[in-house]
């Protein structure tokens, strides 16, 4: 079961930096998996339902936290857009009250037969995977 309502961080995505960040790397993983080059970009595509079929996945405690007095909940998901399976986690920090974007890549759990069907037919382009 999510640990946060996922429209709420949709809403929040609407604000902007104001209200959602994101870790360096899902800024790198992103212009690579889904041609978004910016925070902005993959907030605004966040914000307008780019993540469609949204599929949860897991909620589990950030492990990578720096301030393990402070627990956090990292929410994860699947979603489908542009012919692929991508993935997405997050939190919100309650502290700042401010969510932040921890992954947005491929997902690992995509279908490799059709993605490799795709990059033959040369409609699509061969994407790193992570999870």
């Amino acid at each position: 079961m999510p640990y946060y309502k996922y429209e709420e961080f949709r809403k929040a995505c609407h604000k902007g930096k104001v209200k959602v960040l994101a870790f360096r790397k899902v800024v790198t993983d992103a212009t690579e998996c889904f041609n978004l080059k910016t925070v902005r970009a993959i907030l605004d595509f966040i914000a307008n339902g780019g993540l469609e079929k949204l599929e949860f996945v897991n909620c589990k405690q950030w492990e990578n936290n720096p301030d393990k007095s402070n627990p956090i909940m990292v929410d994860s998901y699947q979603f489908h857009t542009m012919n692929r399976l991508g993935y997405i986690a997050f939190f919100q920090n309650a502290k700042t009250d401010k969510w932040i974007i921890k992954s947005f890549h491929l997902s690992n759990q995509r279908n490799l037969a059709m993605e490799l069907a795709l990059k033959k037919a040369g409609l699509i382009n061969g994407r790193k995977e992570r999870r």
